[in-house]
């Protein structure tokens, strides 16, 4: 499963594992972008949380606005499922 930060208005999005230690998305983020503001914690998933809690959203570095949380994998099941039909 992965999580995936997506912005709506600009496409831009980042995406890993839920559990993902918060050294490896600070690494993956300075090396290949996009960089976002997100809060502290142990994982991708705590770092997002909290963010959430405190800021009310994450916003896009390229435009701005707030980005959608979703689980990429679960996303692109749905898409396949209704592609099908």
């Amino acid at each position: 499963m992965q999580v995936e930060l997506f912005c709506p208005n600009c496409s831009c999005s980042f995406a890993a594992s839920p559990d993902t230690p918060a050294a490896e998305i600070l690494d993956r983020m300075a090396e290949g972008g996009p960089w976002y503001a997100l809060g502290d914690g142990e994982t991708f998933e705590d770092m997002i949380f909290s963010t959430l809690f405190v800021c009310g959203a994450i916003r896009c570095t390229e435009c701005g606005e707030a980005v959608s949380v979703s689980e990429q994998s679960l996303g692109q099941l749905t898409m396949e499922v209704l592609g099908s039909w």
